[in-house]
């Protein structure tokens, strides 16, 4: 009963991962289509944001032995998404953590 609920919750997290990144595309969009500058700073905003909190998660520890391998894994699924959503590369989170 108990591996029945975990594959129920990691297949809603992936759902609602699947779904998060297609909002984050769209957004992304229309940002760009309606004021490239400002998104560009929003963008900005939000990539560092990330490095940063991944940056947090090793120093902590937050996830325990795994948290430079997590925080970089993470960091290399977002850069993507951002590379993808934003039309540019930068120096990926993953890259920055660690």
């Amino acid at each position: 009963m108990g591996d029945d609920g975990l594959t129920d919750d990691q297949a809603a997290e992936r759902l609602a991962h699947h779904l998060l990144r297609e909002a984050y595309h769209d957004l992304a969009a229309v940002l760009l289509s309606a004021n490239a500058k400002a998104a560009e700073s929003l963008f900005y905003a939000v990539e560092k944001r990330t490095a940063e909190a991944l940056q947090t998660i090793v120093a902590d520890r937050a996830e325990g032995t795994a948290s430079t391998r997590i925080a970089r894994t993470v960091g290399a699924e977002l850069n993507a998404l951002f590379e993808c959503a934003h039309g540019r590369t930068g120096i990926p989170a993953s890259q920055r953590v660690a």
